[in-house]
């Protein structure tokens, strides 16, 4: 079959812009969404997840990286569970954290491509590099099944 659902694909996004795509994509979340990051050191995925964070909370929070205490949750409706997997040797380590446990949550996770045969079948892949011009990124996404194929969609039109 291949991959025939489009990829969105972004290339020279300013950090205004990206504010913009977190908070387009905070409006189409809805309980149990998984969203996987991957990316380089520095590239973005906690701004990213910062902004898609605040779209969903009353009062402003400060998001740091989780990457010391592996997840973080937010006082969001729904919850959202911020996980950083970077430190993580195995992917068994990702079991014993049982990272999915809320089926109403939302999952934010960083350093995606350390999750290995725990990756989600249904899911939405945000992609984040470093644009050639140091100062920008791109940023490509792409959805996995049918609900996250129909969020992408949304996205793209509203950007």
């Amino acid at each position: 079959m291949g991959s025939e659902q489009p990829i969105i694909s972004y290339n020279k996004l300013n950090l205004k812009q990206i504010q913009k795509l977190g908070e387009t994509i905070s409006k189409y979340l809805f309980p149990g969404a998984k969203l996987l990051l991957f990316g380089n050191l520095g590239t973005g995925k906690t701004t990213l997840t910062s902004y898609i964070v605040n779209s969903l909370s009353k009062s402003p929070i400060n998001v740091t990286s989780p990457t010391f205490s592996l997840v973080k949750v937010y006082d969001t409706n729904p919850t959202i569970y911020h996980v950083d997997l970077y430190r993580l040797n195995e992917p068994q380590e990702i079991e014993y954290l049982d990272v999915f446990m809320d089926p109403k949550g939302i999952y934010i996770i960083e350093w995606a491509d350390f999750l290995d045969y725990l990756t989600p079948e249904e899911r939405l892949e945000i992609h984040i590099s470093y644009n050639e011009d140091i100062r920008y990124r791109d940023v490509k996404i792409e959805g996995f099944g049918e609900k996250y194929k129909e969020m992408e969609a949304n996205i793209e039109k509203e950007q």
